[in-house]
């Protein structure tokens, strides 16, 4: 037989801000506790301001302070509204990330944040929860519109006035692919017949991450090959790159969380330029919000 954890809380929230009301009105705290339902003690220890008033905590307090869980919550909820919402799974991994960054000191032997963390933020902020977003294409065909287009440019418009800076401060950032399958050229053929080409079985690929400003003025690229270890950059050849460009490797040959956040302090921070503020547009894609957030708390809870 399980063994019961102490007192569960038997009084809604609610009831417990009408009892207090009522004694502020003039009601005894006796007969407050007794028309709202709410322990005459819990009342009396709220009225003498022995604890919280609003929101009564029990047992140990959270593992992490409430002032950076408030900014994680803060952030999760952004990401949500700007499509580039987080999974369960991504906000646990990053939140440690970041506890091990900010070297965050618990009660908790061996702190990490899981699934009992994870239920924690929950009760602590109903308003969170597990959602299905819609598919992006179908964002865009509706978003794609006169007055939401007028919209965002009316907001750029605004943050880059707000922000008195020129064209050299505005730049914008993406990654495209590049593929090194063969591509068959026009042949001559007989009419009706079927044409084919012979290609590679496999193909190789490299991801780029290019950045220009409204100047016109471009950042030196970031290339990706795909590979598990540097000798993966060994098969090209990287003198013949744009000048300063900066290799990397990765086992699909994408863009990560890791190589987002080299790019930003590499590439971006090296050549935006000593002017302050400077403004980065990119799309909804994570490693690139990574690298942005990463200017926050504690260069790295990115969300």
């Amino acid at each position: 037989m399980a063994r019961k954890r102490g007192k569960i809380l038997q009084y809604d929230h609610y009831d417990l801000e009408q009892a207090l009301n009522a004694v502020k009105a003039g009601e005894s705290i006796r007969n407050a506790a007794l028309k709202f339902n709410v322990p005459k003690s819990t009342l009396g220890d709220r009225i003498s301001g022995r604890f919280d008033v609003i929101k009564p905590r029990h047992g140990r307090p959270p593992a992490i302070p409430v002032e950076i869980e408030e900014k994680i919550v803060k952030s999760v909820k952004m990401a949500a509204k700007l499509g580039v919402g987080l999974s369960r799974k991504s906000i646990l991994l990053r939140t440690n990330v970041l506890c091990r960054r900010i070297k965050l000191e618990t009660s908790y032997t061996n702190f990490k944040a899981g699934k009992d963390w994870w239920e924690g933020v929950k009760r602590r902020h109903p308003e969170l929860s597990i959602r299905k977003p819609e598919k992006l294409s179908a964002v865009r065909a509706r978003m794609l519109n006169p007055v939401v287009v007028n919209n965002y440019f009316e907001d750029l418009n605004q943050i880059v006035n707000g922000m008195q800076i020129g064209p050299a401060q505005v730049w914008n950032c993406d990654e495209t692919g590049l593929n090194f399958e063969h591509s068959p050229v026009r042949v001559v053929a007989e009419r009706g017949a079927a044409v084919v080409s012979k290609t590679s079985q496999k193909s190789s690929n490299l991801t780029i991450m290019a950045c220009v400003n409204a100047a016109g003025k471009a950042m030196p690229p970031l290339i990706i090959t795909k590979g598990k270890t540097v000798r993966s950059l060994h098969g090209f050849n990287t003198t013949d790159a744009p000048s300063n460009a900066v290799w990397s490797f990765q086992e699909n040959g994408w863009i990560n969380d890791e190589i987002g956040e080299k790019w930003f302090n590499t590439v971006f921070l090296k050549h935006c330029g000593p002017q302050r503020p400077q403004l980065l547009i990119f799309d909804g894609h994570s490693s690139q919000v990574n690298a942005v957030n990463c200017m926050s708390i504690h260069r790295m809870f990115l969300f």
